[in-house]
């Protein structure tokens, strides 16, 4: 009896799944032997024993080489995954993974191993949906599964990504884009009663919070890509004798303010408020709605002059209703006041400081209903005359802006013509009511802050944020490391249970702490 025809005895001779055999036992690669036989093979090598594979995970292996490849011969017989739902196959340096929606893709390595340590095919990743795979620009790793994927990079290690965190980073080109590869796991973090679910990459972090689901996305400032800070001056105009002020508060700039800086965190872009509104009584420059005002021409020779003695982005606050209005022509930002019962308020400056940065609206027609947007591409109108930045931003789809369903939240496509339409529903540069989750596209991240640097430039005063200092960091890394070692000190000593647990946690914490520290101080090249 040989090691091979034992397995095959154990697995049921002829009557067992493997079925008769085709083959006697053969050569195979680098020194083993196989048997072939109706729905299966047994391999075998000194270095592993004799262990079957079959069916797709079979498949699948061929596919990549079987025994030849780096992946080697099998350590495992085909094996129920905890679940009971899957099986696997495991092999000298990878393991094969089949699942009934999936079908069967090989992890090895490290991706394997974070896989591994997450809890498998019981982690929240859940099954693979790929082989290992080489990242676009030739550097990384990437395995995706069902509900996320894993990265690696020979500076980051490899790394989860799910949930919303990865849903964004993919909007902003994945490891490609301002954000690069991840450096740590998710983790949460707790603040002002919320709880946030955050994800740190080579260059930015996303952060969702897990109660509203709003994302911010920070760019770090690197040496090669700096963050920018604006300043932000408002005035609130009048009539000429003072009469109709603008109703726009302090309070009201700040919020607006405030939703700008969290979608702009993104590009780098800070934009900082002073707190004070300025009067300005000027009636022809209370009246203005647009280029289309007759006195057009005087206003905006008035508040080019505004904004370059200010060498601000200055908020001109009108009692003309309309939200408000700007363009990359100007040097000011015309706005009215903040009522948050209308249809976007939170994010109108948001909107119009794009405007200001060089960004067109997202379509180029608006519908008042999806008939009328039916009837325009039936009657030979094609979703091209809906781009209203396609000659600018190449990473927006077609618009269709219909009136009907801005505030319907819960649409991401709509149906016109047999065809569903993805909508634009969270781009700032469109009108569709964004619910607080207003972002930029990467490619409008790139135009935005090229506009910058022509402004400051022009008129601007920009502060230029230079990269993490390095000593600051690595001390705060020393002085939390520092707080460990006692706490860890105190816990040993402690004989209450109770209390000896409350250490446990926020030793934990601490922990996580470090590793995000350290892992921004690499990044940053500190260490």
């Amino acid at each position: 009896m040989t090691a091979i025809s034992d397995k095959y005895a154990q697995l049921g001779g002829a009557s067992g799944f493997l079925g008769s055999a085709d083959t006697g036992e053969i050569p195979a690669a680098n020194s083993g032997l196989k048997q072939e036989f109706q729905n299966g093979t047994i391999y075998w090598h000194a270095r592993t024993g004799a262990f079957e594979v079959h069916g797709a995970i079979r498949a699948r292996w061929l596919a990549l080489g079987a025994e030849a490849s780096a992946f080697g011969y099998p350590t495992s017989d085909e094996t129920p995954t905890p679940d009971g739902v899957g099986r696997f196959n495991s092999f000298e340096n990878a393991s094969v993974f089949w699942h009934p929606s999936t079908g069967a893709f090989e992890v090895h390595g490290s991706i394997k191993a974070r896989w591994l340590a997450m809890g498998g095919t019981s982690s929240i990743l859940g099954y693979p949906t790929t082989n290992e795979q080489t990242t676009p620009d030739g550097i990384g790793r990437y395995n995706h599964f069902q509900k996320g994927s894993i990265y690696w990079s020979p500076t980051t290690g490899a790394h989860e990504v799910y949930g919303a965190i990865r849903a964004r980073w993919a909007e902003l080109r994945w490891e490609r884009g301002l954000l690069g590869y991840p450096t740590t796991t998710p983790y949460e973090d707790i603040r002002n009663r919320n709880t946030f679910l955050i994800g740190e990459f080579k260059g930015g972090r996303v952060e969702v919070n897990l109660t509203t689901q709003r994302v911010l996305v920070e760019k770090f400032a690197t040496a090669s890509s700096p963050n920018y800070s604006i300043p932000v001056v408002a005035y609130r105009v009048s009539d000429d004798d003072g009469s109709r002020p603008c109703a726009i508060t302090v309070d009201g700039v700040q919020q607006w303010v405030d939703e700008a800086n969290r979608i702009y965190a993104a590009a780098g872009i800070r934009f900082v408020y002073d707190g004070v509104l300025r009067d300005l009584r000027d009636t022809e420059v209370n009246n203005v709605t647009g280029e289309q005002y007759p006195a057009w021409q005087s206003v905006q020779a008035k508040l080019n002059q505004l904004a370059a003695n200010h060498r601000s982005i200055v908020l001109v606050h009108r009692a003309e209703l309309g939200g408000g209005f700007s363009w990359w022509t100007y040097d000011f930002v015309a706005m009215s006041f903040f009522d948050s019962v209308h249809l976007n308020a939170l994010s109108i400056l948001a909107h119009e400081l794009g405007h200001h940065l060089g960004l067109p609206h997202t379509h180029a027609r608006t519908f008042q209903t999806v008939r009328e947007a039916e009837d325009f591409l039936l009657s030979g109108g094609n979703l091209g005359d809906l781009d209203g930045d396609g000659s600018i931003i190449n990473d927006t789809p077609p618009d269709p802006d219909i009136v009907e369903i801005r505030e319907n939240l819960a649409l991401d496509a709509v149906t016109l013509a047999g065809q569903a339409v993805p909508l634009a529903r969270k781009n700032i540069m469109s009108y569709w009511n964004h619910g607080g989750m207003g972002q930029l596209s990467h490619g409008q991240i790139d135009r935005v802050r090229q506009l910058v640097l022509d402004r400051r430039a022009r008129y601007l005063n920009v502060t230029v944020i230079t990269p993490i200092d390095c000593v600051a960091l690595l001390a705060q890394i020393a002085a939390a490391q520092a707080r460990l070692a006692v706490m860890i000190a105190v816990r040993d000593a402690e004989t209450d249970p109770k209390i000896k647990g409350r250490y446990y946690t926020a030793i934990t914490q601490l922990r996580s702490q470090i590793r995000t520290l350290t892992d921004r101080a690499r990044v940053a090249g500190c260490i």
